[in-house]
């Protein structure tokens, strides 16, 4: 990912990383989906880089306290052009990781069955009526109805979205991004996305 970078920095990476870990297990879907859309948002240029100042409010923002020795730390790293503008998708990858390729394969080849015109966004009618939640582990135990899981996907993906109307490929990513941190097994991940999208 940074093969400049050197062993120290992916000591570093996975130290802050770990700063975070405890609330990215609990609320991993909700932080990187709304750290995405708040990072396009603030984005006013849409080149995908932002300040050092915008970074560090997302952070307070998102209840993500990270001690300012190791935030500049980081910053130095990141900012190797000394412009004082990182480019977000990195920044992000840097404090919280980033699925593996196996996961990612399955997180495009489900986008992918969705957008098939290939037009690098879908409207949410499409993704609600694709969505299954008949092998939801909630629905075969009885304690949830097909309907609840299906509104509860919708609702926070929605959230993530600039537009409540559609997904962006980067979006459905972000969200899946969040949901992987809580999931341990690869396996486990995959059928997370097999049986819902039929892949």
């Amino acid at each position: 990912m940074w093969p400049t970078l050197g062993k120290h920095c992916v000591l570093y990476f996975s130290k802050s990383s770990g700063i975070f870990r405890e609330t990215l297990s609990k609320r991993g879907v909700r932080v990187i989906t709304g750290l995405g859309k708040y990072f396009r948002q603030v984005d006013k240029n849409r080149n995908g880089f932002l300040s050092q100042a915008a970074f560090k409010e997302a952070l307070k923002v998102f209840h993500l306290e990270m001690p300012e020795g190791d935030f500049e730390s980081l910053w130095l790293i990141l900012d190797d052009s000394k412009s004082d503008k990182v480019d977000y998708g990195e920044f992000t990858r840097a404090v919280f990781g980033e699925m593996n390729e196996y996961r990612k394969a399955f997180v495009r080849k489900a986008y992918m069955k969705l957008d098939f015109n290939k037009t690098g966004s879908v409207p949410m009618v499409d993704i609600r009526k694709c969505y299954c939640a008949k092998k939801h582990p909630l629905v075969l135990a009885g304690k949830a109805t097909e309907e609840e899981i299906k509104s509860s996907f919708l609702e926070a993906l929605g959230e993530s979205c600039s537009n409540p109307n559609e997904v962006s490929y980067s979006e459905f990513e972000d969200y899946y991004e969040g949901l992987s941190f809580g999931i341990m097994d690869d396996d486990d991940f995959v059928n997370i996305l097999r049986n819902p999208w039929g892949i």
